[in-house]
């Protein structure tokens, strides 16, 4: 019989088994979480994704920046010490994950934007497309380091060559995401640019028919995806309206109209049949001959095409995914 105070060997025995038992609960519940973690950050991104976007989805939690980097960017438009017509804007480095080859998720390696953006000259964008052009008249007053972002990498030529990887048509109790996302050079919905930027013009955001937005990861993670609305789409304000389509709703139109396959990254019914490619982005101070810069009040909708949906595949009704949040783009 044991003295007072001891253990017999049966008794210590059950006491390991318990520390064991506890132990791998713990393991299991880190694994989960960790599992869990990584789903949220698709959800929200392409990719951004939808974004990406979704938010865009696609986006792989951000690796922590160097020390001498701030983690979240200051506001974007600050005017404080800028030339008149001009604001100061914040662009940080976005490394992209642990164990993640930096060229798998940012190919192109653009530079940093200029850090003082203008904020009262008009620009335009237009998207040569293997479907035909699309013209944007971006909107600087508003979201200018978005715009000074977007004008800075198509002038480098990031854009040139890419896909757009997801589209959202779907609607479900009454709200609507009707979007194509594009702007990732790796066509994943987890690529982008390297550097990520805070959001802007957000206040009252309504993301109407011809709006462009930029997709995110999340807060203040914008970087290249951004996303076309076809049709009004019910998204939270969450992400930075800078520019409108002047002319290519049709463009747009074509694609949606071309149904949608299961997407092996997002795992939703968000990979577009049609393949639209941007094969080169001009940036102009005037708008191309013969485009209004009236704003249209409304766009010809043509009769949708019925497709069938690809077998297996699960309708999306997720948020953009935006952009990656390993360079922050993406997407809705």
């Amino acid at each position: 019989m044991a003295g007072k105070g001891k253990q017999t060997s049966a008794e210590r025995r059950r006491e390991r088994q318990a520390a064991a038992r506890m132990a791998a609960a713990k393991r299991a519940r880190k694994v989960r979480l960790q599992a869990a973690a990584g789903v949220l950050a698709l959800a929200v991104v392409g990719g951004g994704v939808a974004g990406a976007v979704v938010h865009f989805k696609g986006d792989d939690t951000p690796a922590k920046p160097p020390k001498d980097l701030s983690t979240s960017p200051a506001p974007s438009a600050n005017q404080a010490g800028a030339p008149a017509g001009k604001v100061n804007c914040n662009y940080v480095m976005q490394p992209p994950p642990p164990s993640t080859a930096p060229d798998s998720v940012n190919p192109k390696h653009p530079t940093f934007p200029p850090s003082v953006a203008e904020n009262t000259a008009p620009a335009y964008a237009t998207l040569d497309t293997s479907e035909g052009q699309i013209v944007w008249e971006l909107d600087a007053a508003k979201a200018p380091c978005s715009v000074n972002s977007f004008v800075s990498l198509a002038n480098q030529h990031f854009y040139d060559n890419t896909i757009c990887h997801r589209l959202l048509n779907d609607s479900e109790q009454n709200l609507t995401y009707a979007t194509l996302q594009c702007g990732d050079p790796t066509g994943t919905g987890k690529g982008g640019p390297g550097y990520k930027f805070a959001d802007e013009n957000l206040d009252g955001a309504i993301y109407t028919q011809g709006l462009v937005a930029m997709a995110n990861a999340g807060p203040n993670t914008n970087g290249s995806q951004f996303f076309m609305m076809f049709k009004k789409s019910d998204f939270d304000p969450s992400y930075t309206p800078f520019a409108h389509i002047l002319t290519g709703m049709d463009v747009l139109e074509k694609i949606a109209a071309g149904g949608a396959a299961q997407n092996p990254v997002t795992q939703q019914n968000d990979k577009p049949n049609i393949t639209l490619t941007i094969k080169t982005v001009t940036i102009s101070n005037t708008p191309p001959k013969g485009v209004s810069t009236a704003e249209p009040t409304s766009y010809p909708t043509p009769s949708p095409t019925p497709t069938k949906a690809a077998k297996g595949s699960k309708s999306s009704t997720a948020t953009p995914t935006p952009t990656p949040t390993p360079t922050s783009t993406p997407t809705p």
